[in-house]
């Protein structure tokens, strides 16, 4: 065999094993199972010239970011794109809970150990790179939030279970409140109170360790208190006009 030949058959044998050296691949979401997903790579594979579709590739686990029992898990629907990688050895073992095995079968590179990594766009989809962190779509979050700095809402805000506040609170628009609240602390007011329970200024208990202060009027059981000022929660004085 003269030497370019045989330069020719090594250079056929290696681009047939790279061909079959499967690495990473771009694929779309084609269903969506409790723990896995399938998809189907969008690039073609060419063979003798002709474009050739991959097939379907099934039950394919999903990555997200996790670490120390805490991770963060993103709703995956039918259509998304994915990046799959191809890990270099079987991983069929260890996928059943089997670390520190010899491999399965010995399969390398191959198209049935793909990891989906669900989160790449093309161009026409492409998302804008932000200057923050942004988050879009509903969150569920199990476990504790602390948060330090601003924060701003537009919307309603639903708590079930005790509130804690240190600092002040401003409120612009209505509050309104079923159940008891108990306040160490000053309440002052710029504008009207009206509470047809408010049985405290009317003659009845009220439990107040501090100055309740208003601008205008304090409406409470039928009752009109003009610039009330309430200084004794066990029914000592009030004034202003009565």
């Amino acid at each position: 065999m003269e030497r370019k030949d045989l330069i020719d058959t090594l250079m056929m044998t290696i681009d047939q094993a790279l061909a079959n050296l499967h690495t990473a691949t771009i694929a779309r979401v084609t269903k969506v199972d409790a723990t896995t997903i399938n998809c189907r790579p969008v690039i073609n594979r060419v063979v003798k010239g002709e474009s050739i579709a991959l097939p379907e590739f099934i039950e394919v686990p999903p990555l997200f970011m996790q670490g120390g029992g805490s991770y963060t898990a993103h709703p995956i629907a039918v259509g998304d794109y994915c990046l799959l990688i191809f890990t270099e050895r079987c991983f069929d073992r260890w996928y059943a809970g089997q670390d520190y095995r010899r491999p399965l079968e010995l399969r390398m590179h191959d198209y049935s150990d793909g990891i989906a990594i669900v989160g790449i766009n093309p161009l026409a989809a492409a998302l804008t790179i932000p200057s923050v962190i942004q988050q879009t779509g509903d969150t569920n979050q199990d476990g504790d939030y602390t948060h330090t700095g601003n924060r701003e809402q537009t919307g309603d805000y639903d708590l079930t279970g005790d509130y804690t506040q240190v600092g002040n609170m401003t409120i612009e628009g209505d509050f309104e409140l079923t159940g008891n609240m108990v306040v160490n602390g000053n309440i002052t007011c710029t504008g009207v109170i009206s509470a047809a329970g408010f049985s405290g200024l009317a003659g009845g208990p009220m439990t107040a360790e501090v100055d309740i202060e208003t601008t205008q009027d304090v409406k409470a059981g039928g009752i009109s208190l003009n610039s009330h000022t309430h200084t004794d929660s066990q029914g000592g004085t009030t004034s202003g006009p009565q």
